[in-house]
């Protein structure tokens, strides 16, 4: 039935476009199974889960490539905060699913009643094999012991891997960049991802997709730990970029006005409030100052501005110089110059709470600027 399904009409341009949308991330999935001497075929599983959709999510709460519900994350290394779902972290989400269904069979010892279990959870498989006595899968469905959808789950795969091991015989795409292979980088700040494709002329459709895991298109703060998800062949540049660049967050300034808070603020530019604060460092909610100026990460570019914000130009075009002394704080050197901290790091175009160095060159206003 699933084997007529997807071999033509209308069940075979859904099987092609599940496999233009796993191309970048098939070698990956590929070489993990190999490395964890696991079962090929599990490579197509995702086009049954997802569609091979990374941000895909179900009506049930399911999330990403391969369906990871919130109250199955535990164990897995798969953080879901304001900041990210690592369910939608292509890396992150099949290493966990890869385990699971290792540690499935580890328990079921057969692989169709691994594959059962992730359809309709362990316990039920046990519960079923244990109550009737039968351990193969295809007597269990032809029983009707088992769910619908997980009797249909293993026919469904299997079509699917029969097909895709013979794409020519079967009009379907060749498409695969087998030498596609992803790194991880450890980042010591927030970068805004679209940024680190126009700096480094990577795709940014590619990039955002294999970062789908980001609610704002932004990393999460330099504590998080978080990892970027790049194509080898561009990992110098990008760490060359990452060390070197410090405006990979766009920002404008704004001037507190009388009634704000820093909640409306975070709401006005949809972020959330701690990407404030981190941008802010010292601020406080209860002790806002008329005319204090704040600097707003603009993670969504369609967002209009407010009365508040402070014009580009004046930083901009600072003409003075300022040669850092020993002792120096952003602070100081904004009194001395009549400006405020905040302005002076947007200034030169670095978080306010950077560590000025005895030597370092400031952008500052001159006495005519």
């Amino acid at each position: 039935m699933y084997l007529d399904y997807f071999s033509e009409g209308e069940g075979l341009a859904y099987l092609e476009r599940c496999l233009i949308r796993a191309e970048p991330f098939i070698p990956f999935i590929a070489r993990m199974l190999e490395e964890k001497n696991m079962p090929p075929e599990l490579l197509y599983l995702p086009i049954i889960e997802s569609a091979f959709r990374v941000d895909a999510f179900s009506r049930s709460g399911a999330a990403g490539l391969w369906q990871f519900m919130m109250n199955s994350i535990d164990p897995y290394d798969i953080t879901v905060d304001v900041w990210r779902d690592d369910r939608r972290d292509f890396w992150k989400a099949t290493e966990a699913a890869l385990d699971k269904l290792q540690y499935n069979y580890n328990i079921t010892g057969d692989w169709n009643l691994a594959l059962a279990a992730y359809n309709c959870g362990l316990n039920r498989v046990k519960r079923t094999v244990a109550s009737s006595g039968i351990r193969d899968y295809w007597e269990l469905i032809d029983k009707e012991l088992l769910p619908r959808e997980t009797r249909n789950y293993i026919p469904k795969l299997a079509a699917v891997v029969l097909l895709c091991n013979s794409k020519g015989a079967h009009k379907l795409p060749l498409l695969w960049q087998s030498n596609m292979v992803w790194e991880r980088i450890p980042i010591e700040k927030s970068v805004d991802i679209r940024r680190i494709a126009s700096k480094s002329g990577m795709d940014e459709q590619l990039l955002l997709k294999a970062h789908s895991e980001l609610n704002y298109g932004v990393t999460p703060p330099a504590s998080s730990g978080y990892k970027l998800k790049v194509p080898a062949h561009y990992s110098s540049l990008i760490r060359e970029i990452l060390n070197e660049e410090s405006d990979l967050l766009e920002f404008k300034r704004y001037s507190v006005q009388s009634g704000d808070t820093l909640s409306e603020l975070a709401q006005w530019y949809r972020i959330p409030v701690n990407m404030i604060y981190e941008y802010n460092p010292g601020i406080s909610s209860l002790h806002l100052r008329i005319g204090q100026v704040l600097l707003i990460p603009l993670v969504h570019s369609n967002i209009p501005d407010r009365k508040g914000i402070v014009s580009s130009g004046m930083a901009d075009h600072w003409t003075g110089r300022y040669t850092v002394l020993e002792g120096d704080s952003l602070w100081g050197i904004s009194r001395q110059f009549k400006t405020s901290p905040e302005e002076l790091a947007s200034g030169n175009r670095m978080p306010l709470n950077t560590v000025i160095m005895p030597g370092m060159i400031l952008n500052v206003p001159a006495s005519g600027d």
